[in-house]
Formats: structure tokens, C-alpha cells, sequence
């Protein structure tokens, strides 16, 4: 799980969100997030932290709403070419609510 400043701006009303049904705008702002969690460097990246050279388009980034669970999903193209099996290449993350965390959501690695 990773955390960001982005998540602070007034554009992620993440603690609002209702996330036991679907909704386009519930999707989008959750879309948003992993993109300021997971692909978007913060001004001081921390020692050991890494983010992706890639664009969220590029890898395929999906965020869907699967059996009452909001599921988000990218390649790592980083590991396109390498042995590591096609699981490894995905990222898979559920993404659940979590009021303490930034974002007010958190992220679990599936």
C-alpha cells in the first residue's frame, strides 16, 4: 500500500465515496486516485519508493466494480519481456475504504 500527497487536494473527496454500489463518478474518482497513488511521484519521492515511467493509458489501467469489490488493474510494463509469469507482470489492487489513510481509501494488493 502506498500513500501520496496528491490525495490531500480538494479534487479527491475519497472519504464521501460510497463504495458498496456502482456509480460513473464513484468510478472516475476512484480511477483518479490510483493514478495520484500509483502512477504520480510525489515532489520528494522517499528512499526505496518507485513509480512508473509509463502513463496509466499506456498500461492498460482499468478500475472496476466486481461483486460488490471496486478492483483496479494495470500491466507493469517494466516487467514486459522478463520470465516472471503473467501474474506477476499484472497489478491487481482492491480498493477499499479506509477513512485514516490520505486518500481515504486504501489499496490491497490482490
Amino acid at each position: 500500500m502506498r500513500s501520496s500527497d496528491q490525495c490531500t487536494k480538494p479534487s479527491f473527496p475519497a472519504s464521501g465515496l460510497d463504495l458498496e454500489t456502482y456509480t460513473e463518478a464513484t468510478r472516475r474518482t476512484l480511477y483518479d486516485l490510483v493514478v495520484a497513488v500509483h502512477f504520480t511521484a510525489p515532489a520528494e519521492v522517499a528512499a526505496g519508493d518507485c513509480y512508473p515511467d509509463y502513463t496509466p493509458d499506456q498500461a492498460g489501467l482499468v478500475v472496476d466494480f466486481v461483486r460488490g469489490r471496486w478492483l483496479a488493474g494495470w500491466s507493469r510494463l517494466e516487467e514486459a519481456g522478463s520470465d516472471l509469469p503473467e501474474s506477476r507482470r499484472q497489478a491487481l489492487v482492491r480498493i477499499q475504504a479506509d477513512p485514516e489513510a490520505p486518500c481515504g481509501v486504501a489499496f490491497y494488493e490482490v
